[in-house]
């Protein structure tokens, strides 16, 4: 496959502000505005997509509908990327509909995370496009964004950069905004990334992943992505649990994954999955890498928690367990 870069973000562009699953109509109108707002101060043209507030049963539109703006926009020469506004259940239903050769001869930024990992790894599995994960509209969108956030989108998207170590957060937050009354986002100190294991060596490879449970869709069809010798990013959402955690894990074991993989990174997870003392993540990773030796690095700034990292889909990348480490080897734009 040959890979596919799009051209970097500057200020002054368009980006089209897709709904690619459900429809944005499910937060308040202040969300909407900070969204837009924060994207204008980026110094961002933000166009809509007509489909955003259409509702089709749970979706935002039809099938056809959400697949006919993703394709247009990827064609307009006005649009300059694409920015998913959250996820859903039903991205992956689009994948049929795209104009692959369209999209090849039309790279854009595509960035946006959680459903619209199904996405990202589609059009790339079927393209060699770099496609990103990291923040979406509804990123913006929140009571506060951190630095730590916009200034990861600004260097990954808008500036070209041979190699970028990958930091790591001082504060987090996973509590529930939307049902806090005063709509406040709590931060408390990140304990940083854990070295679940250090492997033999520092590694190298592409990176390949997102949305763990969205990319297992893929399983058994042509759009799951070629993992051998790559480096895979997972990260999953609050509504998961510790036994779906553990079942995903195990799949990938199944699958023969961790024979194919270089490394292994892990997103931080939500509170709301609630690991405890005799239910933590480790255990699940004992049972589920038993007889691997690879690196594997968990608690790191991706996925349903804030700030997070944006991630080249594509590029390739650098694991340094033992120290920890990890950093990108090319920059995911041009």
């Amino acid at each position: 496959m040959t890979l596919i870069k799009p051209t970097k973000l500057r200020p002054g562009d368009t980006l089209g502000l897709v709904a690619c699953s459900a429809p944005i109509s499910g937060v308040g109108p202040e969300v909407l505005e900070r969204c837009f707002s924060r994207l204008r101060d980026l110094g961002f043209t933000v166009v809509e997509a007509p489909n955003c507030r259409k509702t089709f049963g749970h979706a935002a539109g039809t099938i056809e509908e959400r697949a006919r703006v993703l394709n247009d926009f990827f064609c307009d020469p006005k649009i300059n990327g694409i920015i998913s506004f959250w996820g859903g259940h039903q991205s992956h239903q689009l994948l049929p509909h795209l104009d692959f050769d369209m999209i090849r001869k039309n790279p854009k930024v595509f960035v946006g995370y959680s459903d619209t990992t199904s996405l990202q790894v589609g059009i790339h599995q079927m393209t060699g496009l770099v496609t990103f994960s990291g923040p979406a509209g509804i990123t913006f969108g929140k009571p506060t964004v951190p630095e730590f956030t916009t200034d990861f989108f600004r260097k990954t998207l808008m500036e070209l950069n041979d190699t970028l170590e990958l930091p790591a957060a001082q504060e987090f937050s996973d509590n529930p905004w939307f049902a806090d009354p005063d709509k406040l986002m709590h931060f408390k100190p990140n304990p940083g990334w854990n070295v679940y294991r250090k492997g033999v060596v520092i590694v190298e490879g592409r990176i390949v992943g997102g949305n763990m449970g969205t990319m297992l869709l893929f399983a058994g069809t042509k759009y799951w992505p070629d993992l051998n010798d790559k480096i895979l990013f997972v990260e999953e959402d609050e509504s998961e649990s510790t036994g779906t955690i553990d079942r995903m894990f195990t799949q990938l074991r199944h699958m023969g994954v961790f024979d194919e993989i270089k490394a292994l990174v892990v997103g931080r997870f939500h509170s709301e999955v609630k690991f405890k003392t005799d239910d933590t993540l480790e255990m699940i990773l004992d049972e589920a890498l038993r007889g691997y030796d690879l690196p594997v690095i968990t608690g790191v700034d991706f996925g349903h928690t804030d700030p997070l990292l944006t991630i080249p889909l594509g590029i390739r990348c650098q694991v340094d367990a033992s120290k920890p480490e990890i950093r990108f080897l090319e920059s995911g734009v041009c």
